[in-house]
């Protein structure tokens, strides 16, 4: 039986074709393709092919839920077509728009997300999953989900521009001779129109040129190089500088010394603990805590086993400003800060100030921060990885940090320098807190 995959009107370039074509005959997919190529148009069509190909539930994540409401659920293409119209009505026999879930004719689901989620996609058991932006992914994803494909024997497609040396290109090292995936590294230099006109032209590079996009990025945005470093990260310097003093380095917690806590707190999101001991100047990163879509119980339940194996006592716990605050995204509708308190927990709360004052208090500890290596590189990754936002359409850096995998982490660090400064370090209490405890 020929099954002919629906294209919507679309005609596809080459590479995309090429693409296509090795999915169709069962091979795994690894694209490093520069930006506005067309990859997600390429993930629509092969997440509705395998679909069809294979009955069962096929995932596509974004970093966030969010984008991908607003990339495919919501979005439009430079045409105006809206993406999900490449999935034609006439397959569909139900749409879920709060879950962002389509069921086809032959029983296939097609469920849209975020990996910002993990947990919620541990027990779907698909057999596709489709990763967008994957250098922007979460660097464990791909981890948890991984050997569920290959129980199903299921397959990936991964696509996304680069962003340094991360974990992206980690998994292109490992897969780039590996005859099961079709690898491509796509710059503007590959990629043509079908009459064979690149689909960037120079004359669009120069634009961007023109409204200020950096060398940097244009040669990582354009011409997907792997070694440009992470623009517009915060703490490329520090993170260097810490790296060249020996802070990243075994810890050994002392039993004599309060073990203290900071803590960013979400519900759908990560949540992360940060757990510490102040000696001295020092601020000694023992161990760190991240998960999502689980109660506050849980993450209390941890910390405290943590502390329990070093046999110290506990110091201060530092929660953000807005613990306060009933979230329904958590286990019940009760604040965290009520939910610790009834668990004997009693949170000190951060004084809310402005994210940049926050994120020069973070660049500003870092220079007395040590972190317990490997125990917490997600840690040390994330603050590498911590950047602002990029506007595609001003090309420049928004004042804005971007919200990613990295963003919780980096947030739990925010809160604990704002706290390690006020309380801590007679040198750094000069930054004006606009609350108190």
């Amino acid at each position: 039986m020929y099954i002919q995959i629906p294209t919507g009107g679309l005609t596809l370039y080459p590479w995309q074709n090429e693409v296509f074509k090795a999915v169709r005959e069962n091979k795994n997919g690894f694209v490093c393709v520069h930006r506005r190529a067309g990859k997600d148009v390429t993930s629509m069509q092969i997440w509705l092919m395998r679909a069809l190909q294979r009955v069962g539930t096929h995932l596509y994540l974004f970093p966030q839920q969010n984008q991908a409401r607003k990339v495919v659920w919501e979005g439009m293409m430079f045409s105006g077509q809206r993406f999900i119209s490449l999935i034609p009505e006439s397959l569909i026999v139900k749409k879920n728009d709060a879950r962002m879930t389509i069921t086809l004719i032959n029983g296939s689901v097609l469920i849209l997300g975020g990996s910002n989620n993990i947990s919620a996609f541990i027990g779907s058991n698909p057999v596709t999953i489709i990763y967008s932006e994957f250098a922007l992914q979460h660097p464990q994803v791909r981890q948890f989900l991984n050997p569920i494909l290959v129980q199903n024997g299921g397959k990936e497609f991964i696509q996304s521009t680069p962003r340094g040396l991360n974990h992206m290109h980690e998994l292109f090292m490992l897969i780039q001779n590996n005859p099961e995936y079709h690898v491509r590294v796509l710059s503007v230099d590959d990629t043509t129109d079908n009459q064979g006109n690149r689909i960037i032209s120079e004359t669009q590079i120069e634009e961007s040129r023109a409204m200020g996009m950096s060398e940097e990025k244009i040669q990582q945005e354009w011409y997907c190089n792997w070694h440009i470093g992470n623009q517009g990260s915060y703490y490329t310097t520090e993170i260097y500088d810490l790296e060249l003093r020996g802070g990243l380095r075994a810890i050994t917690p002392a039993n004599n010394v309060p073990l203290q806590l900071a803590c960013d707190l979400g519900g759908v999101d990560s949540t992360c603990f940060i757990l510490f001991q102040v000696i001295g100047k020092d601020i000694n990163i023992l161990k760190v805590i991240v998960d999502s879509g689980k109660g506050m119980k849980y993450y209390l339940d941890e910390a405290e086993e943590y502390r329990r194996t070093i046999g110290c006592p506990w110091g201060n716990k530092f929660a953000p400003h807005d613990i306060a605050q009933r979230s329904q995204d958590w286990a019940n509708a009760e604040s965290r800060l009520l939910q610790a308190r009834k668990a004997g927990w009693h949170f000190i709360m951060t004084p809310k100030l402005d994210v940049v004052d926050g994120i020069e208090a973070a660049k500003f500890a870092l220079r007395f921060t040590n972190i317990n290596v490997p125990e917490c590189d997600q840690l040390v990754r994330a603050l590498r990885e911590y950047q602002r936002s990029f506007d595609e359409i001003k090309q420049m850096y928004a004042p804005k940090p971007l919200h990613n995998w990295a963003s919780h982490y980096a947030d739990a660090f925010r809160y604990l320098a704002i706290n390690y400064n006020r309380l801590y370090n007679i040198e750094a209490r000069t930054i004006s807190y606009s609350s108190s405890l």
